[in-house]
């Protein structure tokens, strides 16, 4: 079954703050988004910036992305898991880190619209 996912772009305030942006995203705050209701799983991974995937594709400004596998499908269990994470940011159950660039950062709930598609189907 294909789910839905949560994409975040991310990047460290600055050079200086970069390792402990990476700390804390990696062994804190991604710990704490994954125990939001709904979520399934969470990867985070660094945007190659070294590799040119087609003539004129540029990649992400971005440094970093995470993707969050998340039970919702509907537009209302999106809104229910998108609640639930503003509240553990409320709470403080989901930290924040000073070193996140919260003004470059981008999030976006996307649901499937094709079933999965692997090299031998």
């Amino acid at each position: 079954m294909v789910r839905s996912i949560f994409l975040v772009l991310s990047n460290a305030t600055g050079p200086d703050t970069d390792a402990e942006f990476n700390r804390w995203y990696s062994q804190k705050h991604i710990q704490d988004v994954s125990k939001v209701p709904g979520v399934i799983s969470a990867t985070r991974y660094r945007i190659e910036k070294g590799v040119t995937v087609l003539p004129g594709v540029n990649a992400d400004s971005h440094a970093y992305v995470a993707i969050y596998e998340i039970e919702a499908k509907t537009n209302e269990e999106l809104e229910v898991f998108a609640a639930s994470l503003r509240n553990g940011i409320a709470s403080g159950a989901v930290d924040i880190s000073p070193t996140l660039d919260f003004v470059s950062v981008t999030g976006s709930l996307c649901v499937p619209i094709t079933p999965r598609v692997t090299a031998d189907s």
